[in-house]
């Protein structure tokens, strides 16, 4: 399953990215910067969201090492992971060793390097909740194990009501996130609609998969450029009407936008081509523009920029270990060469990328030698402010029918809620303790807001 997209609203019309047409009605809403939410003009951040869609079975992931029999009873067989297949890591945090999917390996030196860290068990919480309360029926996140609900739940991290905005956007909204002279906005989805990215006031800029941004066609050049300039030449006729005039100028702003982000996503930059040479995938794709994009900020004029990218096919009901094996031999490969190249532009220190998805899986394998939909999942987050090496949160115990299991399939109780995750990019990013609780509703039910991950 790609994923389910409910919300149709404020995203950039079509597929064309910043487009003059597209971008019009939306800059009288682009988001201006706060007085109080100035940053230092040499300070620059960014958080880079990596979703799986479908719900990618961390189970498989993140695997008990020196502690395998109980992952082993229940997945051996053609489904589950041989122990001698997985790379083993050592978290700090733990005596005993865990084991990364094999396709998961390029991680693996991240790991070691204090670059990448797990967060074990998170998820949707209104409040910390165990086995017995949720059989008893106290309050849990509406419509679990639901793929659409979920994505919903994840990305908008208001859990048990509907919303309308994404806590990226929130997160720009109170960090004065993008550039409001040049109308270039701080959010950024490579992968088209996502409500992750939709501010209250903050409106994301969704980039084509071609890369092109403007009007359509070629305008560097030939008949493109003539074009290009008949516009701007129309734009300066009938300059005495002040309706008019002030159309003019926004779509003029949305030409030298659009050719602003062009420039610096089609830039020449040798240190991303080698960091992501040999290295072929959507995702892949997806992550080394984000690198084109960071690398270009001065030109872009954006010191908090907030990028969501995302790659689907993880709802594995059937034949999971050969599926979800292709994903992972996607996912690690372009997240170690995002990695490289942050680290060849000089920025890992203000570089955050973190994966997200709709749920895990069940730990019980079904029929299909596949898995269902859970709750509970564990996640990656990578850079150099990662205080990397080892595991936040609690590692479930693995037991079907045990106190980590919502029913009798291994579906895990989250004993980290996402609104925590969430607060912890965010305070690292910018936002104030104050202004927290706006962003993530949920954060004052529980007795940390900060995990600690990032430094």
């Amino acid at each position: 399953m790609r994923r389910v997209d409910p919300f149709r609203r404020r995203l950039l019309a079509g597929a064309s990215g910043l487009a003059a047409a597209g971008l019009v009605p939306r800059l009288a809403n682009f988001a201006l910067p706060r007085a109080s939410a100035q940053v230092p003009a040499a300070d620059y951040k960014a958080l880079v969201c990596v979703f799986l869609y479908g719900g990618a079975d961390s189970n498989d992931m993140v695997v008990p090492y020196d502690d395998y029999a109980a992952y082993g009873a229940v997945r051996g067989g053609s489904m589950g992971l041989d122990r001698s297949e997985l790379v083993p890591i050592s978290p700090a945090s733990s005596p005993a060793r865990f084991g990364l999917h094999p396709q998961l390996g390029d991680l693996a030196p991240l790991f070691a390097a204090k670059k990448l860290a797990v967060v074990c068990n998170a998820g949707p919480l209104l409040a910390p909740l165990t086995r017995a309360g949720y059989q008893a029926g106290s309050k849990a996140p509406r419509n679990l194990f639901s793929h659409s609900d979920q994505q919903l739940q994840w990305q908008g991290l208001v859990p048990g009501a509907l919303v309308n905005t994404g806590w990226g956007g929130r997160i720009a909204d109170r960090t004065a996130a993008g550039n409001a002279t040049l109308a270039i906005p701080g959010v950024i989805s490579l992968d088209g609609d996502a409500l992750f990215t939709v501010g209250e006031t903050s409106v994301p800029l969704a980039l084509p998969d071609d890369g092109g941004n403007g009007l359509a066609g070629d305008t560097d050049s030939g008949y493109g450029r003539l074009r290009l300039d008949a516009m701007r030449q129309l734009l300066a006729v009938d300059r005495d009407n002040v309706i008019v005039a002030k159309a003019a100028d926004t779509m003029d702003l949305a030409l030298k936008s659009a050719e602003t982000v062009n420039r610096a996503i089609n830039a020449d930059l040798p240190v991303v081509d080698t960091a992501f040479e040999g290295v072929y995938s959507g995702l892949a794709d997806q992550l080394r523009r984000v690198a084109t994009l960071i690398a270009g900020r001065t030109a872009l004029g954006v010191r908090r920029h907030l990028f969501f990218t995302a790659m689907g096919g993880y709802d594995t009901h059937a034949s999971q270990r050969g599926e979800l094996a292709r994903r992972l031999d996607e996912l690690g490969p372009a997240m170690a060469a995002f990695q490289r190249a942050i680290d060849a532009l000089g920025v890992s220190a203000g570089v955050t990328t973190f994966t997200l998805s709709d749920f895990s899986r069940t730990f019980r394998v079904n029929a299909n030698d596949g898995t269902d939909h859970a709750w509970g999942s564990h996640q990656f987050v990578m850079g150099g402010a990662v205080k990397g090496g080892t595991f936040y949160g609690k590692f479930p115990s693995l037991a079907i029918g045990g106190a980590d299991d919502a029913g009798d399939e291994g579906q895990w109780i989250p004993t980290t809620a996402l609104d925590q995750v969430g607060a912890t990019l965010a305070s690292w990013f910018g936002v104030a303790p104050s202004e927290l609780p706006q962003v993530f509703p949920n954060l004052p039910a529980f007795p940390t807001s900060n995990l600690g991950f990032l430094a």
